[in-house]
């Protein structure tokens, strides 16, 4: 039992030792690398080469001779992923990860996994989870809006910048300037926000931390300097706690009290604004809601989104800002359209 059993390891260690195709190992190589990894793997060349030609009846395995050497591979590179074998379960993970994470990835690990996904694909074929994946879906809110071209060279320097910790050169145009402008970035971090990548850094020796959308880079060059971090950066305190992403006016949160519709009351009954959220029905009939929130754009957006369904009321400050938004559209409106 205890040979049957170390014949079944050495089997297993002999496949993982054979590269996929278009690589190639000789005989004696794997034998070489077998013993490297475990000094008790005392078998001839003669034995390793009858125990290759052994597996390669039962796996996706083959040998091409030059002369007299055997030089072994596997027949196609997903066929690895077999060992140990894939469950549905596994492949269906593979599935949403290449669906929802692809533009999360460098390019090296996409072309890694390409192999697995396919593998995964064909796995998932006529299976419930298969059907599972093709029934559901994570939708984005407001129109379908077409993601912006990233230049492939900008891609693949960004990641590898970010990934290997350093410093990017690129042109780099703002919204704002209608020429380029030639710039080194520490990066800090990527965040895709609905369909704009953005390379989060600083710029040459400032401290201070930007948003640099990856469609507006050109020329890109991976420099040898190493990156830095400026003291206590974190992304995910960046996104969440300073909230950099729903662009903050001022510090700290503003007490919103606003007149919403029925509907509105609804939606915010069922995903509240803050925890101190509060929602009462006024003796006019009018349906009020009061919530601590920060004091963003974001904000004044989804507010804007709601149209006529919800009227500011207070802070003071910000029932203006809405009323001259409210005067501005109102003019605009009551012109003719032009034809």
């Amino acid at each position: 039992m205890r040979k049957a059993v170390d014949t079944v390891f050495r089997y297993l260690a002999v496949l993982q030792c054979v590269p996929a195709h278009p690589a190639r190992k000789t005989t004696t190589r794997i034998l070489a690398e077998l013993r490297e990894k475990d000094p008790e793997f005392n078998v001839s060349a003669r034995s390793m080469q009858r125990s290759l030609e052994q597996l390669s009846a039962r796996f996706p395995i083959t040998c091409e001779t030059v002369g007299r050497t055997n030089h072994w591979y596997w027949i196609d590179s997903h066929a690895m992923t077999q060992l140990p074998a894939m469950t549905e379960h596994t492949a269906f993970a593979l599935r949403l990860a290449n669906e929802y994470l692809r533009p999360l990835m460098p390019p090296a690990t996409l072309r890694l996994l390409d192999s697995y996904f396919n593998h995964a694909n064909r796995l998932l074929k006529g299976s419930a989870l298969g059907r599972w994946a093709n029934r559901a879906r994570i939708v984005a809110r407001g129109p379908l809006l077409t993601p912006p071209p990233v230049k492939e060279d900008v891609q693949r320097a960004a990641y590898n910048a970010l990934l290997n910790d350093r410093l990017l050169e690129i042109n780099y145009r703002s919204r704002s300037q209608q020429r380029s402008q030639r710039v080194a970035l520490n990066p800090l971090g990527l965040v895709f926000r609905e369909t704009v990548a953005y390379l989060v850094a600083s710029a040459w020796h400032y401290p201070d931390v930007r948003h640099y959308a990856l469609h507006r880079m050109s020329k890109p060059r991976l420099l040898d300097q190493p990156a830095g971090t400026p003291p206590g950066f974190r992304l995910a305190s960046h996104i969440r706690d300073e909230l950099r992403f729903s662009y903050p006016l001022a510090s700290g949160n503003i007490p919103l009290r606003a007149a919403v519709s029925p509907e509105v009351a609804e939606h915010l009954a069922e995903r509240r604004l803050s925890g101190d959220q509060r929602i009462a029905r006024h003796a006019d009939g009018r349906i009020v809601v009061e919530a601590s929130v920060a004091n963003t754009q974001e904000l004044r957006w989804w507010l804007l989104g709601f149209g006529s369904a919800v009227e500011v009321l207070s802070p003071a400050s910000l029932r203006e800002e809405f009323a001259a938004q409210s005067r501005a559209m109102q003019a605009m409106y009551e012109t003719e359209a032009p034809s």
